[in-house]
């Protein structure tokens, strides 16, 4: 594996994290935060895909 694909591998992980935990905050009803991890999780995908 090269390295920019590890770390493409990376950082989609950590967007994939940071998606699960909004989806998690947005079901308890903290739509503020949900919303801050949800920009997260697309600024991570992003960057993975460049």
């Amino acid at each position: 594996m090269t390295k920019l694909r590890g770390e493409a591998l990376k950082w989609m992980e950590e967007a994939l994290w940071d998606l699960e935990t909004a989806e998690d905050l947005e079901r308890a009803g903290r739509f503020n935060t949900a919303a801050f991890y949800s920009q997260q999780a697309a600024e991570k995908a992003v960057r993975a895909a460049l």
